[in-house]
């Protein structure tokens, strides 16, 4: 019997996954946040996602800061898109706030503690990024989206 090799995922170190269900528009919603969590999320070209299932491109609203003091960047992407969603195990929740950089779960919690206290948001939670399908596929087509909005300035 042929041996089955599993490839492993670096992102759970480096990405912490927050889930925001909120009614709000995206850009009503990144506006409080930035003035509640002290960011300046700015909106990009929405994010190009190659679906598997539907074998085609969907296309995500995209908010990005890069925080060169505290070295860590912070991506906020609608979970809906043009043509369904983009995480579809978690369709409750309307925008997810990725965080790239040594998130520790107090600096985690402090994040999601501050949200919840928020007019235009409803609930938050974390979310474990192993508990998303094709989570590999969802990064590689972000950097390679991103590399394209840069390349583009």
């Amino acid at each position: 019997m042929p041996k089955k090799y599993r490839l492993e995922s670096q992102y759970d170190s480096d990405f912490t996954l927050i889930g925001i269900i909120s009614h709000q528009r995206d850009y009503r919603l990144i506006w409080s946040i930035n003035n509640q969590l002290q960011l300046n999320m700015i909106k990009m070209d929405d994010l190009k996602i190659f679906q598997d299932k539907k074998n085609e491109n969907n296309f995500f609203s995209f908010y990005y800061y890069d925080d060169i003091n505290t070295f860590k960047t912070y991506f906020f992407i609608s979970n809906s898109g043009q043509k369904g969603l983009l995480f579809p195990e978690y369709k409750q929740t309307n925008f997810f706030l990725f965080i790239k950089g040594n998130v520790n779960p107090a600096y985690r919690n402090e994040i999601i503690k501050q949200l919840n206290k928020n007019n235009y948001i409803l609930n938050t939670h974390h979310i474990p990024l192993s508990s998303i399908k094709n989570v590999d596929n969802f990064f590689s087509d972000m950097e390679l989206d991103m590399m394209e909005m840069n390349r583009k300035k």
